[in-house]
C-alpha cells in the first residue's frame, strides 16, 4: 500500500478540524494515494484556496478585501455584501469571468501565469473553453464518451459549455474520484457568484451535470 506523505496528513487533520463530517463526501481533502507530486501539489493548492481567505475587490475601489471561509458549507466566498464583481486575486482584479485563471493558478502555483512558460496550459486559460480545444491542450483532452468513460483523475479538469453558446462555458478542479459509485468531487472558482466551492457530482448519462451546461469531457493533468 502506498505510504501518505506526512504532510498530506497534517493538511487533511487540520481540513476535517475546520469541515467536520460532511454528509456526501466521508473522507476529507486531500487525496494522496497513489497520485503523482504533480498531482498531489495540485490537489493540495485546490485545498487551501477553498479553505484559507483569499483577496478580492469590488467594482470603483482598490481597497482589498479578504474572502470569507465557510469551511461548513465547503465555500469561500470573495464577495462583499454580494457583489460578485468578478475582481479577484486568481484573474488579478482584471473583471473577467475566473474559473480558467483559477484552474491555471491551481496547476501552476501562481496567479495569472504566463502561458509561454508552463507549455501544458492553454495559451488563453481565462476561456474554459480552450482547456478543450487550444493545442497546447487537445492532446490532453478526453472527451466525453458516456457513463462508462474511464474517469479523471485528481488533479484533471472537467470542461462544460453553455447550452446557448460554443464559445462559453465553465470549468473545474478534480480533486477526488470515487470509482465504486463514480462520484467526482472537485473545487472550482468563478461559482454561485464569486466564490470557491467544493461541488461533488455523478458520472453519469452526460456526465457531471451542471444546469444550463453540456459536459465536453476533461483535460488530464499529465
Amino acid at each position: 500500500m502506498p505510504r501518505r506523505h506526512p504532510l498530506a496528513l497534517t493538511a487533511a487533520a487540520a481540513l476535517v478540524a475546520l469541515c467536520g463530517a460532511a454528509p456526501a463526501v466521508a473522507d476529507p481533502l486531500p487525496t494522496t494515494d497513489g497520485l503523482s507530486a504533480l498531482r498531489q501539489d495540485t490537489v493540495t493548492r485546490a485545498d487551501k484556496a477553498l479553505n484559507n481567505p483569499r483577496k478580492f475587490k469590488v467594482a470603483g475601489s482598490e481597497t482589498i478585501h479578504k474572502s470569507t471561509v465557510r469551511a461548513a458549507k465547503n465555500r469561500n466566498v470573495l464577495e462583499l455584501d454580494g457583489s460578485n464583481d468578478n475582481r479577484v486575486v486568481f484573474n488579478d482584479y482584471n473583471g473577467n469571468s475566473w474559473c480558467g485563471s483559477f484552474v491555471a493558478a491551481m496547476w501552476t502555483g501562481h496567479t495569472m501565469p504566463d502561458p509561454s512558460v508552463y507549455p501544458r496550459i492553454p495559451t488563453n486559460y481565462e476561456s474554459s473553453q480552450a482547456w478543450a480545444t487550444d493545442p497546447k491542450v487537445r492532446d490532453l483532452f478526453h472527451p466525453y464518451t458516456g457513463a462508462d468513460q474511464k474517469l479523471p483523475k485528481p488533479g484533471d479538469v472537467l470542461v462544460w459549455k453553455d447550452d446557448d453558446s460554443s464559445w462559453t462555458g465553465h470549468v473545474g478542479l478534480v480533486v477526488k474520484v470515487y470509482p465504486g459509485t463514480r462520484k467526482i468531487v472537485t473545487v472550482e472558482g468563478n461559482v454561485d457568484g464569486d466564490e470557491i466551492a467544493k461541488k461533488i457530482y455523478t458520472w453519469g448519462a452526460g456526465g457531471p451535470a451542471r444546469a444550463g451546461k453540456t459536459f465536453r469531457g476533461y483535460t488530464s493533468r499529465h
